[in-house]
This record gives structure tokens, sequence and C-alpha cells, in this order.
């Protein structure tokens, strides 16, 4: 008997130490899915921020599977959800891509088009999974300690300056956000990407201490040369202590 228990014990522990993606029963569905804490289901995309000017881009959004593996590639199929402002063809291309064989994890290859009307507007791609006729929709919510699923991934984009998904994360160090607190901070360090290391990205506590010291230091020369710097609102452009 006390050999018996310890064999339950330890296929117990076994099963444990599966992949959580590889447990499931039913049909097998498909999900995008996102790092919680440190990533969102939407994201902020300008073609300003490219220093060579590209008329179309590609962004990869992560799918995975939930179900079981197959030895076959299956179709997935993705559409614009409601609540998109953005148009099939003038704004955006949905690809039509497939699960590799054998593969849980896939990246969706969103193309974005540089339309002239996104130089006066943004617009927004609700991208909604849809079934095909090898996966479902997966279910969405939190799939483990680290990780959600969810079943749209939204994604707003222009030709004009946008404000970044993290900016709420950085407003602390550099102040609210305004188009031209944000150029400014572009032409200081001569990229757009600010995103904090607690949001996937890689500038920590330490480096912002440094970037608003260089930016206080920046926009003094600015102002003694050409007088306050004044936001599209009107607004005096400031960096806080």
């Amino acid at each position: 008997m006390k050999y018996l228990s310890i064999i339950l014990v330890m296929l117990i522990l076994a099963s444990c130490k599966k992949d959580p993606e590889a447990v499931f029963s039913g049909k097998d569905g498909i999900t995008f899915y996102y790092k919680s804490g440190a990533e969102q289901d939407s994201v902020s995309y300008s073609f300003k921020f490219n220093k060579v000017p590209k008329t179309r881009d590609t962004i990869w959004i992560k799918m995975r599977l939930v179900g079981k593996l197959s030895h076959q590639p299956r179709k997935i199929k993705v559409l614009a959800g409601p609540g998109s402002t953005a148009s099939l063809g003038s704004h955006f291309i949905l690809p039509e891509i497939s699960l590799p064989a054998d593969s849980f994890r896939v990246k969706y290859p969103l193309v974005l088009l540089s339309n002239d009307d996104l130089n006066t507007k943004t617009v927004r791609l609700v991208l909604q999974i849809a079934d095909s006729e090898d996966l479902v929709v997966g279910t969405k919510g939190q799939a483990d300690m680290t990780t959600a699923n969810t079943v749209q991934f939204k994604v707003n984009f222009s030709n004009r300056l946008i404000k970044p998904d993290y900016w709420s994360y950085i407003a602390y160090y550099i102040g609210e956000y305004s188009a031209v607190r944000y150029q400014f901070m572009i032409d200081v360090f001569g990229t757009s990407d600010f995103r904090p290391d607690t949001k996937g990205g890689v500038i920590g506590y330490a480096q912002w201490v440094n970037i608003k010291g260089k930016l206080r230091n920046a926009l003094d020369a600015y102002v003694s040369q050409h007088g306050p710097l004044l936001d599209e609102n009107g607004a005096k452009v400031e960096f806080p202590l």
C-alpha cells in the first residue's frame, strides 16, 4: 500500500509538469495572447516613427493553440471585428495564415498601409478571431500565472504622432502626453521608443532619472533661444523635477 501511494504521488507530480496548453479536451482552438502585466491586448503604431519613410509595415501579433498538437498545418481565420474604423485594403491587409504542423504558437503578420487620410486622423482595427475549418475561437482569459488569452487584439495607427499605449506608466517622469512634448523627446534622443521595462521595454528606473535630467537641460536650452515651448493646446511644456 505504501509503494502504491508513492507511485500515485509521482504520477500526479509528473502530470503537473506538462505544458498547460497540452491539457485540453474538446475542439482545438486558437487565440491571441500576451504577457500579463508587461503587455496588453492593444498596441499603437505611427508611420511617423520610421526614420526611413514607409508606405506599409508589418506588425507581428502572438497567437497560440488552445488544444492538441497536430502533424498537419491548420488554417487560422482573422477578421476585422466590431469597433474597427480602419478600412480593409485602404488601411490594412489581413493575410491568410496557418498554424504550422506540430506547433503551439505562431505570429500573425498584420500588414498596415499608410493612406493619405491617416495624415489627419487615427484609425482603429479590432482583430477578431473567427472559426476556420480547422480551428475554432479559443477560450479567452488568464491562461497561467504569466500570460492571458484574448480573441480580440486592437491596433490604433496613424501617419501622425500617436500617444504610445504605455504613456501612463512614464507620465510620472515626463508629464502628461502631448504631441509637442513627445516630438521634443524624439528630437532630443533620436528615437520614439520610450517603453519602460515594466511594460516589455528596456528602460529602467535609473535610466528614467537620466532621461528626465537630459530633457530638462534640453528644454532650458530651447527656452533660452526661442522662449517657452507650447504644445498643441497652448500649454507650456515642462518636465517634472
